[in-house]
């Protein structure tokens, strides 16, 4: 898991986190009105036809007047770790035109610093849980924490998706969120409402959140990454939500515990 990450863990859109980004450089000969461009890093390309002649991209026909965009392989930067140029033809009313390409590497991030925030934030929760009295509040409190980490990963991670509509992108990015958050957030309301079983929904929903996003640690291992926003913050929302969700799971059942041991007493 502390090893070099790999890119095959799909973000919103089935993006992933890369080192390099792809943009397109050229088109020969220039056809005027017709455009094509890297979207989403490169991952996909984008034909505009603004000319007075069917383009025919990835075998489709482009009327004038419409647009395509596509899955490139030759222009996707996953897995790429140098530099180098890509080109693929199209065809404009039967001329042959030459989209040539390029990708920009860029060095990794130092891995270790964010495992090691991770894992002290994991580690911090169910210490700080047995230094308080109140340690439900405060591990409903994380659990919420983690969760809007987890909220604001996915949002970031849709919005990233230019080629497809937020709404779905979104939905189909959320996965098992779909449980956790409503675990997490109706657990909290249950434990300020002083009900303890309020406490085990929320760290159910802990221990989901972190499983979700354990995939998008790649994030510490790539420099360019699939989210609407700065690297670093995206880094920030994997450790909250992750070292977060998963001490919370496993300071829940000492947590759990105590209450009881309270109830019985009283």
């Amino acid at each position: 898991m502390l090893g070099w990450g790999t890119p095959a863990s799909a973000h919103a859109g089935g993006l992933v986190a890369t080192d390099a980004r792809s943009r397109v450089v050229s088109l020969t000969p220039p056809v005027p009105g017709l455009s094509v461009t890297a979207v989403e890093g490169g991952a996909k390309l984008r034909l505009v036809n603004g000319t007075g002649v069917a383009v025919t991209a990835a075998g489709t026909t482009v009327a004038p007047g419409d647009s395509l965009t596509w899955a490139e392989p030759l222009s996707s930067p996953a897995g790429r770790r140098a530099t180098g140029d890509w080109s693929l033809t199209v065809d404009a009313g039967g001329t042959p035109v030459t989209v040539r390409g390029v990708f920009d590497w860029t060095a990794p991030p130092p891995f270790l610093p964010w495992w090691a925030l991770t894992l002290l934030l994991a580690v911090a929760v169910p210490l700080l849980c047995r230094r308080v009295h109140r340690a439900d509040l405060v591990l409903a409190g994380i659990g919420l924490g983690a969760m809007a980490a987890s909220l604001a990963h996915v949002i970031g991670s849709s919005l990233a998706v230019t080629s497809a509509p937020f709404a779905g992108t979104f939905v189909n990015a959320t996965g098992i969120n779909l449980l956790a958050w409503p675990l997490i957030a109706g657990g909290f309301v249950a434990v300020v409402r002083g009900k303890p079983a309020g406490l085990l929904a929320v760290c159910a929903g802990a221990a989901l959140t972190a499983v979700f996003v354990l995939p998008d640690v790649t994030a510490f291992h790539r420099s360019v990454l699939p989210f609407a926003g700065p690297a670093v913050l995206e880094r920030l929302l994997v450790v909250v939500a992750l070292g977060g969700g998963a001490g919370a799971a496993v300071a829940g059942a000492a947590v759990l515990r105590t209450l009881a041991a309270r109830q019985e007493a009283a």
